[in-house]
């Protein structure tokens, strides 16, 4: 007896039946494959539907939060004192140093003593850049402006130096001055607009200072 041999029509319909008889599910998400995936990975019971899916859907959540931390606290490009301001430059040429005296004044007034310490710095640098004392190019920062500043008025060099380091520090770490300091500050713009330049001392060289 000849074994029976289905014709081309009908191997196709008895496979699309066996297929038929199959139970897959099409419309399966991808939350169920990982389910069901950590679910025999784990041992555990894991409905995606019940308590067991929201507590992995809340620990998912808390994991991808810790790791955008991470990666934002640790990864991010680094910001330095010697990085420039969100304006992009020390001092804006246009504004005179009349006018940044006057800012520093008005924030003060107002209460507002981290921009006013700003301002009354920025005021004792565009003193300097009018005088001709320094040399302020936009990658000038506050740390190679003191240094230069000192260099030619080493009557007030310490001072400048500590000016410049509070303006680091309210500007990239988010110090708060107290008044005094702020009113110090704009004292200490008034004593350089009126000092007498030196010639600077060849081992004070902000070139000299700076780190390799």
């Amino acid at each position: 007896m000849s074994p029976w041999t289905p014709d081309d029509d009908e191997a196709r319909r008895l496979l699309d039946e066996r297929i038929d008889s199959y139970d897959v599910d099409d419309a399966i998400s991808i939350w169920d494959r990982f389910l069901r995936w950590l679910d025999d990975a784990l041992g555990v019971n894991v409905d995606a539907s019940g308590t067991g899916g929201v507590v992995i859907q809340i620990l998912l959540v808390l994991a991808v939060g810790v790791v955008i931390f991470v990666l934002i606290r640790y990864f991010r490009p680094s910001v330095s004192p010697d990085a420039v301001d969100d304006d992009e430059h020390l001092v804006d040429p246009t504004v005179s140093a009349e006018q940044y005296f006057a800012q520093a004044q008005s924030y003060l007034e107002a209460g507002q003593l981290d921009q006013a310490y700003i301002h009354a710095y920025r005021f004792m640098v565009r003193l300097a850049q009018q005088r001709k004392l320094v040399d302020v190019t936009p990658s000038t920062t506050a740390t190679s402006f003191g240094w230069s500043l000192g260099a030619v008025l080493p009557g007030h060099r310490e001072d400048i130096y500590a000016a410049s380091s509070q303006f680091n520090q309210i500007v990239y770490g988010g110090s708060t001055p107290s008044r005094d300091a702020v009113t110090a500050m704009l004292h200490l713009a008034q004593a350089t607009q009126n000092a007498q330049p030196q010639t600077p001392d060849p081992q004070m060289d902000p070139a000299r200072l700076i780190p390799r």
